[in-house]
């Protein structure tokens, strides 16, 4: 079982044009609709976060300021970037680029951006955490208090928006995977199975899990790096069992469920890889779609491998 060609058939499909449209006509509107649940409840939830705030001495609040506020410049570098090669390069883009690959070529831009500014802040971190800590140091409390509620607010509505797109996917997931079954299987006999994996009670399970966790480990969100990977940590669970079983419902056997499962690096590893889409800006909305391609094909490779599937 190739876990590159896995990851590779899944990369070309959720940069293929039925996908994107897929994930646009879903992500877009849900997008919007949180928008509007932030607009509404904008004033409860920062008074809240202002009120964390205050309970955290100065030192830790700086500290994770200007490891937020790097993230934002990060951000829009991201951004700008972006903006300023589609200004000069997107009418060559729209001559030499085939309209069903247009918007691959834009998400790879982006992914490719990111990367870049993400390299320049690693290296140069300590000129960058340095120069940050030292206006955060000429600012009144009252201000990095406000900057550091604002944006916690806005990672609660964040973190709404992931789990609303995971749920979307893990319920519509029987559409989605037939016709991904249709095209890169069609010379294979596979049937579907109704197997009751018991994947929305884990789903049920896995989302309170990670709501309890996110409660209890909230303190170490103001620690720098530690949050970024206790929230990549968070993330990877909610949709490392849900959403392969989701997926084993429909194409996988009891025994293969078991053998899979035994494979626990390909699951973190799928996890993980889906999870760090959510770091990046529009790409995020392609996580959960990303997963449950990854998990599919995992499963078809390993049922071409062992014989369980017959070609026409």
């Amino acid at each position: 079982m190739s876990f590159y060609r896995v990851f590779i058939k899944s990369i070309r499909d959720v940069l293929s044009w039925p996908v994107l449209k897929l994930v646009l006509g879903v992500g877009i509107p849900l997008f919007l609709l949180w928008i509007g649940i932030g607009f509404i409840f904008w004033e409860p939830v920062t008074a809240l976060t202002a009120k964390i705030i205050s309970w955290m001495p100065f030192s830790v609040v700086r500290a994770n300021g200007a490891f937020v506020l790097a993230f934002f410049l990060w951000f829009q570098a991201v951004l700008v970037t972006f903006a300023l090669v589609i200004a000069f390069f997107n009418a060559p883009l729209i001559q030499y680029v085939k309209k069903e690959n247009y918007e691959s070529v834009v998400v790879s831009l982006v992914l490719i951006i990111s990367l870049f500014w993400t390299m320049v802040a690693f290296y140069y971190w300590g000129d960058i955490y340095a120069a940050i800590t030292r206006l955060l140091n000429w600012l009144p409390f009252q201000t990095v208090d406000e900057g550091i509620a604002w944006f916690l607010a806005v990672y609660i509505f964040y973190n709404g928006f992931i789990v609303s797109l995971f749920l979307i996917i893990l319920f519509y997931r029987e559409p989605f995977l037939r016709a991904l079954k249709e095209r890169d299987y069609e010379d294979y006999d596979i049937k579907e199975v109704s197997l009751k994996t018991g994947f929305s009670s884990r789903a049920f399970k896995d989302l309170l899990t990670f709501i309890i966790l996110s409660i209890l480990l909230f303190p170490l969100f103001f620690v720098p790096v530690v949050n970024i990977l206790i929230q990549l940590f968070l993330w990877s669970w909610l949709i490392k069992d849900s959403l392969f079983l989701s997926v084993a419902s429909l194409y996988c056997e009891e025994e293969g469920i078991k053998e899979l499962k035994e494979h626990k690096y390909y699951l973190w590893t799928i996890a993980i890889f889906a999870s760090l889409l959510n770091f990046v800006p529009v790409v995020n909305i392609l996580s959960p779609f990303f997963a449950e391609i990854m998990f599919f094909h995992l499963i078809m490779s390993y049922k071409i491998e062992k014989g369980r599937v017959r070609k026409i």
